[in-house]
C-alpha cells in the first residue's frame, strides 16, 4: 500500500532568513510523500522571490497582504491534496524522521485527529514541550497537565479539519491552534503526543529569561480577544455561567495592575480593545456556537478533565515576573 500524502503547509511572514533550512530538512526527511504549500502573507523581505526561484517543487499562494495565521492556513489546507495537513512554523527545522513518526502514530491511533510533536530548542540543548497544556480560560499552562493543543506543528486528519471548518478566521493569531483542537475534543477526538516525532524551534517561548520578559500590546489584545472568543464558542451554558464571572474578575484585576502602575495603554489597547472587538464580532460567534453546540459528542465534564486546575497567568508571573510592554 502506497504512504499517504502529507501536506505540509507552512505560512510565512518575513521569514526569508528560515526558509532553506526548513525546506531542506523536510526534503531530505525520511519520508519522501510531501507535498509542501508555502502561503505568504505580504513578505517585504523577498521571501517570496526565494522560493520560487530555488525551490520549484512548492506550491505558492501569494496573499499578497498580512491576513494573518487562520485565514493562511485555511488558505494553504483548501489548496492541499494530503490525507494529513501538517501546519508547520517557518522557523522550524524537522527532524530526519519527523513526518514518518507522525503518520506512524497515525495509523496507530484511529480515534485521534491531531498529533503534537516534540518542540526542541532551534540549538537542540533542550525540550520545550510535547504539545501544551492550558487553565480552563484556555490560556497556556506548559508541561503542567494532559496534552490540550498542539503548537507550532500542527499534525491533522484531514477529514477531521473539514468536519470542523478549519481555523477560525477571526483569530489572527494567538489561539488559534488551541481553539482547533478545542473543537476536536468536543467532536470525540483525541490529541496524541509523539515523542519520536522531533522539530527544533526558534521560538520566543524557547528564548525567554528566567527573569523579565517583554511582550507586546498586539499580543495580549489578540490574546485576550481569542481567549474569549473561544470560551463564547466552546463551552456550554452552565459552563460560561460558572467561568466567565471569574475570567473578568481577573482580568479587572490585572487591569487595576497595569494601571496603577502606569501602563494604561496596555488595559486601553490591549483589554478593552478585546472587549470592545468581541461585542462587535458577536453575531458571528453566536453563529459559530450554534454550529460548534450543535455537534458536539462530549460534555464539558470531559473537557474540564483535560485542562489544568491553576490559573495560567499567575503560573507565570510567579515565575518570570510581570512583562514588559513593547
Amino acid at each position: 500500500m502506497d504512504n499517504p500524502l502529507v501536506s505540509v503547509i507552512i505560512v510565512n511572514y518575513n521569514g526569508k532568513k528560515y526558509l532553506q533550512p526548513c525546506f531542506d530538512s523536510l526534503f531530505n526527511g525520511a519520508y519522501r510523500d510531501i507535498e509542501i504549500i508555502f502561503v505568504d502573507n505580504g513578505s517585504g523581505d523577498g521571501s517570496l522571490e526565494f522560493v520560487t526561484k530555488n525551490y520549484p517543487r512548492i506550491n505558492v499562494i501569494d496573499n499578497r497582504k498580512n491576513l494573518g495565521l487562520a485565514i493562511a492556513s485555511n488558505r494553504g489546507a483548501a489548496a492541499a491534496g494530503g490525507d494529513y495537513l501538517f501546519f508547520l512554523n517557518n522557523d522550524i527545522i524537522a527532524s530526519p524522521r519527523l513526518v514518518a513518526e507522525l503518520v506512524n502514530a497515525a495509523g496507530h491511533n484511529p480515534n485521534a485527529a491531531v498529533f503534537a510533536c516534540k518542540n526542541m530548542t532551534y540549538d537542540g540543548s533542550h525540550e520545550v514541550s510535547l504539545g501544551l497544556s492550558c487553565d480552563v480560560f484556555g490560556f497556556p499552562f506548559e508541561n503542567a497537565g494532559p496534552i490540550f493543543y498542539a503548537d507550532a506543528g500542527i499534525f491533522v486528519r484531514r477529514k477531521a479539519f473539514v468536519e470542523i471548518n478549519g481555523f477560525d478566521e477571526l483569530m489572527f493569531l494567538y489561539g488559534e491552534d488551541r481553539d482547533l483542537c478545542w473543537r476536536l475534543f468536543l467532536r470525540g477526538y483525541d490529541i496524541v503526543g509523539v515523542p519520536e516525532a522531533v522539530f527544533y524551534h526558534d521560538s520566543f517561548c524557547t528564548r525567554v529569561s528566567s527573569s523579565k520578559y517583554t511582550s507586546s500590546i498586539l499580543k495580549r489584545y489578540l490574546g485576550e480577544y481569542n481567549l474569549l472568543r473561544s470560551m463564547l464558542k466552546n463551552y456550554s451554558l452552565g459552563t460560561l455561567a460558572a467561568i466567565l464571572p471569574l475570567y473578568m474578575f481577573l482580568s479587572f484585576a490585572e487591569m487595576m495592575f497595569f494601571l496603577l502602575t502606569g501602563n494604561s495603554n496596555v488595559v486601553i489597547s490591549g483589554y478593552l480593545k478585546a472587549y470592545r472587538k468581541n461585542i462587535i464580532d458577536f453575531p458571528d460567534t453566536l453563529r459559530q456556537r450554534r454550529l460548534i453546540q450543535a455537534g458536539r459528542k462530549v460534555g464539558d465534564a470531559r473537557i474540564l478533565k483535560k485542562m489544568v486546575k491553576g490559573i495560567g497567568k499567575l503560573n507565570i508571573y510567579r515565575k518570570i515576573g510581570m512583562p514588559k510592554f513593547v
